[in-house]
């Protein structure tokens, strides 16, 4: 009865009709209804059939209304409970797979970068070849310089690094690379659709009456949104590229960075 009754938790698919039906069989068959009588009138999801099993465990090991046959009712509740846990974090992969394969391209990477995981769009974009490639495991951006390149962001990307590529054929690509919690992994997400920098400042240039100069800054803080990244893209020091910005807040009359980027985002979108 046990592993039947597991074998619906598993093969539900996170169904919260089978999950419900499958609690109230196993508890029809137990003779403590307390716990199960937790589960919320809502549809089951992961967390409810978690917490639930959390539930069932503590009242297995440590409740008193498992009847005259405590210990094999015991034993039996705590055994389903395993099977609602396991249920449980198998859902929760599912669904974090399903919302991976929606991402843009991305691959999870180590320092080395190194491929651990890739969703379908890089899976693909890997296997054209035309903006990155996979020399065994390790991915390396297309064009000269790329695999140094690459690794040498990994090694400084922190909570959101952005970096702007040419591949081999002169197009412009971006990369937004984001350390994950375990403080190992990479997630490095190709933005296809990145706007050209010279394009943006042309744009911005005519529609602000900007300079050539403070025009090429806001293009790059749209595209790299670093001062220090717009600052090297167009060989001018950090001193200099902060009193182009200075006058560009100026221009537009904001008084940081956070509000001259919501002013140029607004400008472009037009």
């Amino acid at each position: 009865m046990l592993l039947q009754l597991a074998a619906r938790l598993h093969t539900a698919r996170a169904n919260p009709d089978v999950w419900r039906e499958t609690l109230l069989a196993f508890q029809d068959c137990t003779p403590c209804h307390g716990v199960l009588d937790l589960a919320p009138d809502a549809p089951l999801g992961p967390d409810d059939l978690a917490a639930l099993a959390g539930c069932l465990t503590h009242c297995a090991n440590y409740g008193d209304e498992c009847g005259d046959d405590a210990s094999l009712n015991g034993a039996l509740c705590a055994a389903f409970a395993a099977h609602m846990h396991t249920a449980a974090a198998a859902a929760h992969k599912t669904l974090q797979a399903g919302l991976f394969d929606q991402l843009p391209p991305t691959w999870i990477v180590d320092r080395n970068a190194q491929v651990r995981e890739a969703n379908t769009a890089a899976k693909a974009l890997t296997q054209s070849g035309e903006r990155v490639s996979l020399v065994g495991t390790r991915l390396e951006l297309a064009g000269p310089g790329g695999a140094r390149a690459l690794l040498k962001a990994l090694a400084k990307a922190g909570a959101r690094t952005r970096l702007p590529w040419t591949d081999g054929n002169g197009r412009r690509v971006s990369f937004m690379l984001r350390a994950l919690s375990d403080a190992t992994h990479i997630a490095v997400t190709a933005l296809l659709d990145a706007p050209d920098p010279m394009e943006l400042a042309l744009a911005l240039a005519e529609q602000l009456r900007l300079t050539p100069r403070q025009s090429e800054l806001a293009a790059h803080l749209l595209a790299d949104q670093t001062l220090a990244g717009a600052a090297r893209a167009m060989g001018i020091s950090r001193h200099t590229a902060n009193e182009h910005l200075a006058a560009l807040e100026q221009r537009t009359g904001v008084p940081d960075r956070r509000g001259l980027l919501v002013v140029l985002r607004r400008v472009t979108q037009r």
